[in-house]
């Protein structure tokens, strides 16, 4: 496996286990993800409300609507065979109360998903699938029926890997931290009750 970390500014190699935290891209994403149009986003700048370790919570507003997010990204990438080109990855967990979106579970990959690919998310040990969806070749969203259990796993948990196949058929396990979820979470329930 190789292990290898690039800056998403500025594309460069970091040393192992080392990734900045994007915000400006971060929140764009994250909005993207709620369904919201390039005009839409402009207009939905995500305020950071905390850093709670290795987690930051963020509110944003599209028309009233409120959303709350908590985010990180990868601590570590192992990929099968060497890869380059690849985008900044993060893992959310999203609340739009308005819309009945409560602690849904979202990652943006930062590659394009192979067609048909399993994304699994381990939590120490504990194991939970996500799905995919065609609209978004990047993302995957964590299943209906054990949202709840992975959210409570990750709130547990030490440390989470999702593992997925790109569509060059390079396997790539991402490693994130789960230090501060609990706090991050609390925030955003606070925030978007």
């Amino acid at each position: 496996m190789i292990t290898r970390a690039r800056d998403s500014g500025t594309g460069a190699f970091l040393p192992a286990g080392q990734i900045p935290m994007n915000l400006r891209l971060l929140a764009i994403a994250a909005v993207a993800l709620a369904g919201l149009t390039g005009a839409a986003v402009a207009q939905s700048a995500a305020t950071n409300i905390g850093t709670y370790k290795d987690w930051n919570a963020f509110t944003s507003s599209d028309g009233g609507n409120k959303m709350c997010f908590v985010a990180t990204q990868p601590t570590d990438s192992k990929y099968s065979q060497p890869a380059s080109g690849r985008d900044p990855a993060f893992f959310q967990i999203t609340r739009i109360p308005a819309g009945g979106r409560v602690n849904e579970v979202s990652s943006i990959a930062g590659y394009t998903f192979a067609a048909n690919a399993d994304v699994t998310i381990d939590v120490d040990g504990a194991k939970f699938k996500m799905f995919l969806d065609a609209a978004h070749p990047d993302t995957a969203w964590s299943v209906a029926e054990t949202e709840a259990a992975l959210v409570d796993a990750m709130k547990k948990g030490h440390v989470m890997t999702m593992t997925g196949t790109s569509k060059r058929n390079t396997v790539i396990t991402d490693t994130y931290s789960l230090s501060g979820i609990s706090a991050a979470l609390d925030a955003v329930t606070k925030e978007c009750p």
